[in-house]
């Protein structure tokens, strides 16, 4: 999909990955630091199995954003940081909840990781572009290997069917009579 694309669009790619790193990077390096905190959060807003989920959170906020700075498995990463979140959102952010200033705050980071989750949709489908682990792996033209021609098949001439057995019976019957 990034073969026929200048410069300008592979870089604008590329700083479109590295923002979106940045937007979960910062957040996850201080829950790394409270894994138990964030999972007892998770807990008291009911959360089933809320430290298996702390984990996979922090896993997929940890490591997919260095797979999208690096351009690496680009459906694979936005799947994994969309589930998380998806989950942190809908369950940290009930700006509905609340009142007051409270609820304007919450309702501003509901509305802000839509945007990010938009982003990585957006990402998952455009892919890293050019200047990506991806394409360097494939070649650095971006051009992708020829795939092997496949010789063209036969015609099939359609097989004869044999007479049912029952016809066949029947004819017998009708010459003995």
């Amino acid at each position: 999909m990034v073969e026929g694309r200048g410069a300008g669009v592979n870089g604008i790619l590329l700083v479109g990955r590295l923002l979106l790193a940045g937007c979960f990077l910062p957040g996850a390096v201080g829950r790394l630091s409270n894994i138990s905190g964030f999972a007892a959060s998770l807990t008291l807003k009911g959360i089933p199995y809320a430290d298996v989920a702390a984990t996979l959170i922090l896993l997929a906020e940890v490591f997919g954003p260095l797979a999208l700075i690096f351009g690496l498995a680009p459906r694979l990463s936005a799947a994994a940081l969309i589930a998380a979140l998806a989950v942190t959102t809908a369950t940290l952010h009930r700006f509905w909840d609340y009142g007051g200033l409270t609820r304007q705050a919450e309702q501003a980071v509901f509305l802000s990781h839509l945007g990010v989750l938009a982003g990585l949709l957006f990402y998952c489908l455009t892919g890293p572009g050019a200047w990506s682990w991806q394409a360097w792996w494939r070649g650095f033209g971006g051009a992708a290997k020829p795939a092997k021609k496949k010789r063209p098949s036969r015609p099939r001439t359609p097989k004869p069917r044999p007479v049912p057995a029952r016809a066949a019976m029947d004819d017998d019957l009708a010459d003995a009579a």
